[in-house]
């Protein structure tokens, strides 16, 4: 076993409770894989994961440098290496049991592999990895590599709700290791609920505001610009989605400048992750209608479809009532006619 902290560390560790705790996995299910180092670096404050914004946001304690790596007792065997520099953490983490693997490996920027493996013949266990890189869509992909299936989306919550039946089974797993306080199917639907409860509520989005806001951050008024800067800003994250397709070629300097910054203070606020707020930040998103235009219940396909012309400001050609064939028809060519815009 190989072991080495830091100075200032040694005594908040208690390596005893620490290597104690590997045995304890061995009696607990199979089905999810006890992490019981990760658990306790988390339970000692040395490693952080929150939400924010719908992706993983990871933060170290400064100074900490430990690693731990123990032998293989009836197939099961765990190995974990943390590092802050500064405020970001380097984690490496890997549990094996006789049925499953699961890997995690966190570096600076937030970027994020999780991944559960079958290990062994007879494991029931499908393969399910989780990437989230900067600046990219996060990334779920499920199955073996020779058949895998890969879902991308712009956040954790677009994967819940565009891909429900995936998110449930395959990631919610993953991410209840990292976060033991969501329950994220649950939160889902929760977020649906809210966003299907608004739209029938008649409170559509002011569209023809947002666009006239953006154009006023062009004023020649510097009275007017800031005007306009605080509307847009207290509009909240509703207006994101909105901002984020403007094409930056039809603005000017003064208004791509300021249009960066809104999006840069909305994106950035924390804490707002519960299903009332998530849904508000989502319901300016076209691509989180376009996904409740497939939900089974046609009262929500309805308003779905409602909401969404508001977003893309005109008609659009789908049918909530047409059968599931006709209604597929239309919307890959609504999603086709959205990523053209």
């Amino acid at each position: 076993m190989a072991r080495s902290i830091s100075t200032g560390w040694t005594g908040r560790m208690g390596l005893t409770a620490f290597v104690g705790l590997v045995g304890i996995a061995s009696v607990l299910a199979e089905e999810i894989p006890d992490t019981p180092g990760l658990t306790n670096v988390r339970r000692q404050g040395w490693v952080r994961f929150t939400l924010n914004s719908g992706r993983i946001v990871v933060a170290g304690s400064r100074g900490v440098n430990f690693s731990h790596s123990g032998s293989m007792v009836r197939g099961r065997g765990e190995t974990l290496s943390v590092r802050v520099t500064g405020n970001e953490p380097l984690v490496k983490y890997e549990i094996t049991t006789p049925t499953q693997r699961f890997r995690l490996d966190a570096s600076a920027g937030n970027r994020l592999q999780l991944g559960r493996f079958p290990e062994g013949e007879h494991s029931t266990v499908v393969r399910a990895e989780f990437v989230q890189n900067p600046n990219e869509p996060v990334a779920l992909t499920v199955g073996p590599k020779d058949h895998e299936r890969v879902y991308r989306a712009p956040t954790i919550w677009h994967l819940f709700l565009q891909e429900p039946a995936a998110a449930k089974e395959h990631l919610a797993p993953l991410l209840k290791i990292l976060l033991r306080e969501f329950d994220f199917a649950e939160a889902a639907k929760e977020i649906e609920s809210n966003l299907v409860h608004t739209a029938g509520s008649g409170a559509l989005p002011d569209r023809t505001h947002w666009a006239e806001w953006v154009r006023q951050l062009g004023d020649p008024s510097f009275a007017n610009r800031e005007e306009a800067d605080r509307k847009l800003r207290a509009s909240g994250r509703m207006v994101v989605s909105y901002l984020q397709r403007l094409d930056p070629s039809g603005l000017d300097a003064e208004q791509n400048y300021r249009v960066r910054r809104i999006l840069q203070t909305l994106s950035g606020l924390r804490n707002e992750e519960s299903p009332t707020q998530v849904a508000t930040w989502l319901s300016g998103d076209p691509a989180v209608w376009l996904a409740l235009l497939a939900r089974e219940e046609e009262s929500t396909r309805r308003v779905a479809l409602k909401w969404l012309e508001t977003i893309l400001g005109g008609p659009l050609a789908f049918d909530p009532g047409a059968d599931l064939p006709t209604r597929q028809k239309q919307i890959e060519a609504i999603r086709a006619k959205i990523h053209e815009e």
